[in-house]
């Protein structure tokens, strides 16, 4: 990784960097690879969170595939198909915003402790 290339987020199967350099963000996830200015990420995210994904299930229910829902690149010919949970996963990739996680005190478990 080049020294001005900075991890944004990262998930299981996806992580967004960003290039101080270029200006460029790079998205991977699983074997996708974007490379997206602020304002085409900010375009991708708006589009994956507009996008209906029960109505898609439903459009492509026959299809032999278990990914059903469809990503347009640019072109007809070329789209991607994502399953629902990896489209969940990479929305949540894309929020930029890391989950928040409660930790518990020691005297909130209950445990009995036997010393030997």
């Amino acid at each position: 990784m080049c020294l001005t290339r900075k991890i944004i987020h990262q998930s299981k199967n996806g992580i967004i960097t960003y290039c101080n350099k270029s200006n460029i963000f790079q998205v991977l996830y699983n074997n996708l690879c974007f490379e997206l200015f602020e304002w085409e990420l900010e375009a991708l995210k708006e589009y994956l969170f507009n996008l209906d994904t029960n109505y898609w299930e439903n459009q492509l229910k026959c299809t032999a595939t278990h990914r059903k829902i469809p990503l347009s690149v640019g072109t007809k010919h070329f789209i991607i198909l994502l399953s629902k949970m990896e489209l969940e996963e990479f929305k949540a990739l894309l929020t930029l915003k890391a989950e928040e996680v409660n930790l518990i005190a020691y005297r909130d478990i209950d445990y009995r402790s036997i010393e030997n």
